[in-house]
């Protein structure tokens, strides 16, 4: 299986999306190919990939560029083209961007930065072996605000209305929460958020050890690669 992983990091020491790239490579008959899509590094086609993953960015939906639009485009391509795509934050929001336009996203009253409640909504296969409340990091001050024609929502939080949509009956999702991030990456995380405007902000900073439970971003990256997702 061969996986196109888009990393739209804009930080150099999350470039290359190894958190995503573990997942993707935890069996020996799945290939992960990451392309770098804010340095135009997108391919020409879809074409070829079995499967596509978007990563989070400090990009925000407000910004228009080149590479942003050929993102747009390769998106619609793979949707055509029925390739299974999980968008994951910014990946989530650029899948509802591609599908509805810059006018269903906006930037959230507070944001969310911490542990966050995820609740199930709507069953999908994603979700599969997952309760329907569970605890995952979040890391956004931009959201969805209202789903494109044929996303239907799947689940939410009490800050956010639309934490994961899926289109139609496809395998196309986006999640606005992060599964892919460890304990250790989350807590570095809230480490330098203390020194920023997302002091004060943060949800349940001294609760990771307790409520981090790995098992969520096995189950959904896990769904998602083995085709039950």
């Amino acid at each position: 299986m061969k996986v196109l992983v888009i990393d739209n990091t804009r930080d150099p020491d999350s470039w290359g999306c190894a958190d995503l790239r573990s997942f993707v490579t935890k069996s020996p008959d799945r290939t992960a190919f990451v392309r770098r899509s804010p340095e135009g590094d997108l391919p020409d086609s879809i074409r070829g990939f079995d499967r596509v993953i978007l990563s989070g960015s400090r990009t925000s939906w407000l910004e228009e560029g080149p590479w942003i639009s050929r993102l747009d485009e390769l998106l619609r391509e793979a949707i055509r083209e029925g390739r299974p795509i999980l968008g994951v934050c910014y990946g989530h929001q650029s899948l509802n961007r591609a599908l509805g336009g810059q006018r269903v996203l906006r930037r959230a009253e507070r944001g969310e930065f911490g542990w966050t409640e995820i609740e199930i909504v709507e069953r999908a296969p994603l979700f599969e072996g997952l309760p329907d409340r569970f605890w995952s990091f979040s890391s956004h001050y931009e959201e969805v605000a209202e789903l494109p024609k044929g996303m239907r929502l799947l689940a939410r939080s009490a800050g956010c209305p639309i934490q994961a949509c899926r289109l139609e009956d496809l395998p196309v999702y986006g999640i606005q929460f992060h599964p892919e991030k460890n304990l250790d990456s989350a807590e570095r995380s809230i480490a330098k958020w203390k020194h920023d405007d997302r002091r004060g902000r943060i949800s349940r900073e001294k609760d990771g050890r307790k409520l981090y439970d790995p098992s969520v971003g096995e189950r959904i990256f896990g769904n998602f690669l083995s085709g039950s997702g």
